[in-house]
């Protein structure tokens, strides 16, 4: 027993060495950037919406469903203008390909951000819209993924492209809601108090 003691803590080590020492044949390209330069970038010509269900007091439930080539983070930000989204929050499921996503590092107050260039499939996507400060929707949107060998991998949506579907259920309120920019951050936070 004392024998097995001495050495459990070497197999340990020797398994948690060898877990991180071997390569990820595709490890992710890393950049960082400003909260600013976070907006979408790119194209959703495939996607279409389609009104499920309108309740009494102004809830409204839409089907968002994008095709293959679409930007994720573009048709969402595009659908939450094109229906004058004030706020709601949405999940999805689905594929996609060449995914960005980002962890934001407060110290620095920069988003680090990451992306893979493989098929993966969409766990999860959930988010919210709500009014910046300017008076337009803002889209906030967190992605969890399953890579080929079924390991997750997610973080705060930056981009990724439907291969070959997405799709998306928005839950669209009657009630703004807004966001202020938190200076300690530089992000744009949903405030409970503004608009009341």
């Amino acid at each position: 027993m004392s024998r097995l003691l001495q050495v459990l803590p070497l197999l340990v080590a020797t398994g948690c060495a060898s877990r991180y020492a071997t390569s990820d044949p595709n490890p992710p390209v890393i950049r960082w950037l400003k909260p600013s330069e976070t907006a979408p970038h790119g194209q959703a010509p495939g996607a279409r919406v389609r009104l499920v269900s309108t309740q009494p007091d102004g809830t409204r439930t839409y089907a968002l469903i994008l095709s293959q080539g679409d930007d994720v983070a573009t048709a969402l930000l595009a659908f939450a203008n094109d229906q004058k989204i004030q706020s709601a929050h949405f999940s999805a499921i689905g594929a996609v390909r060449d995914p960005e996503v980002a962890w934001f590092d407060v110290g620095r107050r920069e988003y680090k951000g990451m992306t893979l260039r493989e098929q993966m499939e969409v766990l999860n996507l959930s988010g919210d819209v709500a009014l910046g400060a300017d008076g337009r929707p803002v889209v906030h949107a967190h992605i969890a993924l399953a890579r080929s060998d079924g390991a997750a991998w997610g973080g705060h949506l930056l981009g990724a492209t439907v291969s070959p579907t997405l799709e998306v259920f928005v839950t669209a309120y009657p009630v703004a809601l807004q966001k202020r920019l938190d200076p300690a951050t530089g992000l744009q936070l949903i405030d409970p108090a503004l608009g009341q």
